[in-house]
């Protein structure tokens, strides 16, 4: 009689060889658009997410006439990162509100509601997956992301738990961040460097590097 391929002991084996993710381990790392470097504190914005989203992808359909009967077929992909939400723990000072309401004044003034151009108000975030001792597991690159709505804050009598404040913000797009092709790319580039000095007879002693005068 035929077994099965995915059994219970397979899956313990598999997961107690490694460090499973877990959904309450994680950063965010918030960048600021450049008018904001000196005002905003986003290291402080960092600190205080308390729940974030990782982006995800989705495949458009477009149906197709073949033959008699319809098809659809995967036209093209998009990016799922129009509203990325946020969840953040609000400081005594609400200073990371105020820096959500600052960043979001950058795309339109809220008085006079005059637009700026795209540059001045987006910046990129990363967001990591850690594990038990803070090792990043892996993480993620979203391109030009920009708070689009600061939802209400509620407070209450009946209530005596922490102030939260929850953020969507868009972005153009996203990527993974592969650290093993980045270092191996960088090693590459080292080792072309290094040749080309060697050609261009430029030794290295130690740590600093040198010329060797003409005779």
């Amino acid at each position: 009689m035929a077994k099965s391929f995915t059994k219970l002991e397979n899956f313990f084996s598999e997961i107690r060889s490694q460090h499973t993710p877990r959904a309450d381990r994680f950063e965010v790392l918030f960048n600021v658009p450049g008018r904001l470097l000196n005002r905003v504190n986003a290291r402080q914005i960092s600190l205080y997410c308390e729940e974030a989203q990782i982006p995800g992808l989705a495949a458009t359909n477009l149906p197709i006439k073949i033959g008699p009967w319809t098809e659809y077929r995967t036209q093209n992909l998009e990016y799922l990162s129009t509203d990325i939400a946020f969840t953040f723990i609000l400081d005594e000072k609400w200073r990371v509100r105020e820096a959500f309401e600052e960043w979001i004044a950058l795309s339109a003034n809220p008085v006079n509601k005059e637009v700026r151009f795209y540059n001045d108000y987006v910046a990129n975030l990363t967001v990591r997956s850690l594990g038990v001792n803070n090792d990043i597991l892996a993480e993620w690159e979203i391109v030009d992301a920009a708070p689009k709505l600061i939802n209400l804050t509620p407070v209450s009598w009946g209530s005596n738990s922490l102030i939260r404040m929850s953020v969507s913000m868009s972005a153009k797009r996203w990527y993974k961040i592969d650290r093993a092709a980045q270092a191996a790319a960088d090693a590459a580039e080292r080792a072309a460097q290094a040749e080309e000095d060697a050609a261009n007879g430029i030794q290295e002693s130690g740590i600093r590097t040198f010329i060797p005068p003409n005779r």
